[in-house]
């Protein structure tokens, strides 16, 4: 389990990279219940003291579990899609194993890489998605970015902003903003097909050329087949129209909520370089 250096009272302590999101949950009144997929042993070992320290029900998921056969059929899961251990599988668990579960509801999802998301953007985009949870089974915030390229060296995906969240920001010389996805979604399962998942989450780098070959052979298929003009050419493509490309994909409603805090968007996959980074960016407590 990956940690970071921090600066604690002056003293050097070294913090795992979970929990860092893990106080922000615990810390946030809009967040009743958590549940942790991951390595449970490593998660017990390294976080369990900490867990223990709050009352807040929080309830750690194995990883290798299998999903439950009531849990497939709710959700028409096929299994050449979503294997047990993909990111598609953790997220069913982990929603499996919550509240919202039993009653249908959207809940929130965190990856636990970010560990520069803080519980101010946490709660702004909760607060902003529980009022559209009527409107779209999937709700994404996409975090404005004045810069071509962030502090990781990543750039942004160019859209027109053309929702009722406007944001001031500089603007290319078509109108266009830069938008980066951050750790948070705020997603009802029971609204969309599970199935879709993986292959989405196997397109968020863009930019590879053979990701792009992928990307718009999906979006021909879906009835889109001038995205690759509108984006590379015409240079007008936008976020409703990234709204309902989506919603076609997952076969659920998708809503893109415009906000900002890049600090959110600055995930560590596991490169030196990004933990270098991150590093440098983490600010003593």
């Amino acid at each position: 389990m990956r940690e970071f250096e921090i600066i604690n009272g002056g003293k050097k302590e070294r913090k795992p990279l979970m929990q860092f999101t893990l106080e922000k949950l615990f810390e946030s009144e809009l967040v009743d219940e958590i549940v942790i997929v991951g390595h449970r042993m490593l998660i017990e070992q390294h976080l369990g003291n900490f867990i223990n320290e709050f009352e807040k029900p929080c309830r750690i998921v194995n990883q290798n579990s299998k999903i439950p056969p009531d849990v497939i059929e709710c959700f028409n899961i096929i299994n050449r899609k979503v294997r047990f251990n993909s990111v598609a599988g953790n997220i069913i668990k982990g929603y499996a194993a919550s509240t919202a579960y039993k009653y249908k509801k959207h809940t929130l999802f965190v990856v636990s890489d970010s560990p520069l998301t803080t519980k101010e953007f946490i709660e702004r985009f909760v607060h902003i998605a529980q009022k559209s949870q009527d409107q779209a089974g999937i709700i994404l915030p996409v975090v404005l970015m004045n810069e071509n390229k962030d502090k990781l060296d990543r750039k942004p995906l160019k859209l027109r902003n053309d929702t009722a969240y406007q944001l001031s920001g500089i603007k290319d010389n078509h109108g266009r903003q830069g938008f980066r996805l951050s750790s948070l979604m705020f997603v009802n399962p029971h609204l969309c097909d599970m199935n879709t998942i993986n292959t989405a989450y196997s397109l968020r780098k863009w930019l590879s050329p053979n990701v792009q070959m992928k990307l718009f052979k999906i979006t021909h298929n879906l009835g889109y087949p001038n995205v690759y003009s509108k984006y590379f050419l015409r240079k007008d493509l936008s976020i409703k129209e990234m709204e309902n490309i989506g919603s076609a994909f997952f076969k659920g409603r998708l809503k893109l909520i415009p906000t900002f805090g890049e600090e959110s968007t600055y995930d560590y996959d596991g490169t030196e370089f990004e933990y270098r980074s991150i590093a440098n960016m983490i600010k003593p407590t």
